[in-house]
């Protein structure tokens, strides 16, 4: 009997629907994450919070030596001398300079351009040698109580972790770049067709696009970013009839800061 016999036209179980969708879902995930610009801008990221990381350990660690700088300068003098108070002003200055530095010099790694300057050099490792001495000093001649072994080993390895911090930071900085820089390098160029859209046929607007999205394409040239990027870019462009900003590009594309502000400098040269 052919009572029960499956009709070829059935609908697909439930099952196979799920595993349908589960399939699509890894077949978009898969194109998503071997996108290069996705690998460029999660290098950009993870540099941005290994970098925060450094940060707040090598405040920590600037926070210890300050005690060591201060019983340096004023552990013998009573809590009434104004010197006592200002001591305690001594390292965080010192450590200022440092950090701004030390910021600076990371914007500049970020932006491709290494920093070799010997007076940056020597200005590092004159605030950081200034700290190792007065912490070793204090921790070998206390102001009060005996020597202790482990304060003088605390005293001299803080210094130098944050010293060699100071140094390591900057590298971390040119390898998350060069990582980054080489994800943009294999993103396919855009053709002109893509670049540019299509003029609208209205006459009065007619006048004005096809300057703003001929810059729009010449811009383009510098940039390694997808042709749905590329697009929304000169869309946003085409309405407000100038090039973007890095707040808006980084708003409009979810890109990070330092990269949004490449692009808008792109645009804007």
């Amino acid at each position: 009997m052919k009572l029960f016999k499956r009709n070829k036209n059935t609908a697909p179980t439930r099952a196979v629907r799920r595993l349908r969708h589960q399939l699509d879902e890894a077949r978009d995930v898969h194109a998503l994450t071997a996108d290069p610009l996705l690998n460029a801008v999660t290098a950009d990221r993870f540099r941005t919070s290994v970098t925060r990381s450094l940060w707040l350990f090598l405040a920590i660690g600037l926070g210890f030596t300050t005690t060591g700088v201060h019983d340096f300068l004023a552990g013998r003098l009573p809590v009434t001398d104004p010197l006592w108070w200002g001591a305690w002003l001594v390292e965080p200055a010192l450590a200022g300079i440092l950090i701004t530095l030390l910021r600076w010099e990371s914007e500049m790694l970020a932006q491709g351009q290494p920093v070799h300057d010997g007076p940056v050099v020597k200005l590092k490792r004159l605030l950081l040698a200034a700290t190792l001495v007065t912490n070793v000093w204090s921790a070998v001649s206390p102001s009060a109580g005996p020597v202790s072994a482990g304060n003088v080993f605390l005293h001299i390895v803080i210094p130098v972790v944050v010293f060699l911090l100071a140094e390591v930071m900057p590298i971390v900085q040119q390898r998350c770049v060069a990582v980054r820089d080489a994800a943009l390098r294999t993103v396919p160029a855009a053709s002109p067709a893509q670049a540019t859209p299509a003029a609208p046929a209205d006459t009065e607007v007619t006048a004005v696009i096809p300057r703003v999205t001929s810059m729009n394409a010449d811009r383009f040239a510098g940039l390694r970013l997808p042709p749905a990027m590329r697009s929304t870019l000169t869309t946003r462009m085409d309405e407000l009839g100038r090039p973007l900003t890095a707040p808006e590009v980084a708003e409009l594309l979810r890109l990070p800061a330092d990269f949004a502000a490449r692009v808008a400098d792109q645009l804007a040269a």
